[in-house]
């Protein structure tokens, strides 16, 4: 990575992130009077804007323990083009294969949240997904981990931590639905783990922005395309 780039000034790197917070919680103040129930499946009833407020604090504070002691990025600047591109290269070829597992898994008629609310549910609900699973859990395992870097090297560090961290949203997501053991649910934890592994990766090479954009790319087949599809197709 680019020593200029690694070192992009700090005021635009955290300038790119606080917009990001306030689109995210501009879009939550703007379903939550008729859409709340589908924030209430992930956040429970705690109040949503609470939750991307405590999110976007506690994300800031991550971010910046992560730039400072381990040398990731927020945003890159020309890099971040680099990092989107990757990230809808692999988000593209993630969404095939769900797809196509659809069809024999037949995920519940309720998975995806519908058009338009779905247009600002997921960006918010991804920003804080992003947060929750990726970026604080990170920032937590690598100190407690630093210490091996003696030993191991800090890349092998980063690489374990890595590993770890992307085991946690595919474990939430089969917990969440309640899902008994199946080929159905190991499938799906496989995929998502996969995800989560590669938006790390992206997150490590490039930056945050690229990693957000992974999932945002994601969700826009998953979520908002097929998702609308599948009614007619599926059900």
């Amino acid at each position: 990575m680019d020593v200029a780039q690694l070192h992009l000034n700090r005021t635009w790197q955290y300038a790119a992130y606080v917009i990001i917070c306030l689109f995210a919680l501009i879009f939550i103040i703007i379903l939550l009077p008729s859409s709340g129930s589908y924030f209430r499946r992930f956040f429970g009833e705690t109040n949503a804007v609470l939750v991307l407020l405590f999110a976007a604090v506690a994300g800031a504070g991550a971010l910046w323990l992560l730039q400072s002691r381990f040398d990731f990025v927020l945003f890159m600047g020309r890099g971040t083009i680099r990092g989107l591109i990757l990230s809808a290269g692999l988000a593209t070829i993630l969404a095939i294969p769900i797809v196509i597992a659809d069809f024999f898994i037949r995920y519940p008629e309720d998975t995806n949240v519908p058009i338009p609310q779905a247009i600002l549910f997921y960006p918010s609900v991804g920003f804080v997904a992003e947060i929750v699973f990726h970026v604080l859990p990170l920032a937590l395992l690598l100190i407690i981990l630093n210490p091996l870097g003696r030993w191991l090297g800090s890349e092998r560090v980063i690489w374990l931590a890595i590993l770890v961290v992307a085991v946690l949203e595919p474990t939430f997501q089969i917990l969440l639905g309640g899902e008994a053991l199946t080929w159905g649910s190991a499938y799906t934890w496989i995929h998502v783990f996969a995800i989560s592994f590669l938006q790390l990766y992206v997150f490590w090479r490039f930056d945050f922005v690229s990693m957000y954009g992974f999932r945002l790319f994601y969700y826009a087949y998953w979520h908002i395309l097929w998702g609308t599809l599948r009614l007619d197709v599926l059900f």
